[in-house]
């Protein structure tokens, strides 16, 4: 709630407020962040709902989640109001801390959330159909996070004799963080960028839990959701492997190769080719003990 009524604030700014860091508004960074906690927290908020065994403890787990959050979203807004930027910024000894915090809470943060999904992965007093959503948007939400870690290595263009230049990471692969983006996401439109492989992992945490509850909805056949839920988790799982695969080969999203297209499509193949496994397999034991049956009764 209190994320809501910032946002509100950071939105009015970032529309009215013309000053820019790295060629964007410098309220976007902090827009983009609230709107993403706002999200976080309102899933987490309802996989709290769902709990029934250590609920005190996953209450204290989301009590301290929702800090870190916080303190992530004070140094960000804090630095921005001041014309600063908060990532990968080691230029003064100022800004080497306030990294480091962030690096702190939010690795914090990534291990508070999979102690959280470790409650919520036996859970049975839910439809198995969205258990299994919700396992599936919380490993590849839990990856996708991870994801994040590897954007703050020193690229080599970063490093010199006399140590870092006053950045050490990059959101982008093969250009420079800030250059030409797509609107609002600033994912880069002219090179790789680790931040769409990131987006697309974390948000498995909403999209899953929705697809199995639309598959609830839309079909009557046990057999059939599970076998669609289970092809989209395997597609999903190696599309975000590609579009990490797409950025660290400094490949734009909007321009991929035949060889990523090739991927994606290999990606498509390979959940179908589960969901079909899934689908048929239990049929397929079925009419083998049906002729087991028949053989015996004809022998």
């Amino acid at each position: 709630m209190l994320c809501l009524v910032v946002a509100a604030v950071v939105g009015g700014l970032y529309l009215f407020d013309d000053r820019e860091t790295l060629g964007v508004s410098l309220w976007e960074k902090p827009l983009k962040f609230l709107i993403s906690t706002i999200i976080y927290s309102l899933t987490f908020s309802w996989f709290y709902g769902l709990t029934q065994k250590g609920k005190k403890i996953v209450w204290w787990l989301g009590s301290l989640i929702g800090l870190m959050l916080a303190i992530e979203l004070v140094i960000i807004i804090g630095l921005a109001a001041a014309g600063l930027t908060s990532h990968f910024n080691v230029s003064t000894a100022f800004h080497i801390v306030m990294w480091s915090a962030m690096a702190t809470f939010i690795s914090t943060l990534w291990v508070l959330s999979f102690v959280v999904g470790s409650f919520l992965w036996r859970l049975t007093t839910i439809q198995p159909l969205l258990r299994n959503g919700i396992r599936w948007g919380l490993g590849i939400g839990l990856a996708g996070m991870g994801l994040a870690f590897t954007m703050t290595q020193p690229q080599a263009q970063q490093i010199t004799p006399e140590g870092w230049q006053g950045i050490a990471g990059a959101h982008s692969v093969g250009v420079d963080d800030g250059g030409p983006g797509l609107p609002f996401l600033g994912w880069s439109t002219v090179g790789g960028d680790l931040r769409i492989s990131h987006f697309f992992g974390l948000h498995a945490l909403q999209v899953f839990p929705v697809l199995a509850a639309i598959l609830m909805v839309a079909t009557s056949s046990l057999a059939l959701r599970s076998a669609l839920l289970h092809a989209a988790g395997v597609s999903y799982s190696l599309a975000v492997v590609v579009l990490y695969v797409q950025a660290l080969a400094g490949e734009s999203i909007i321009a991929p190769s035949q060889s990523t297209v090739l991927l994606f499509m290999a990606a498509l193949a390979i959940g179908v080719a589960v969901g079909l496994t899934i689908f048929l397999w239990p049929q397929f034991l079925k009419l083998k003990q049906k002729l087991k049956q028949k053989l015996k009764q004809n022998s």
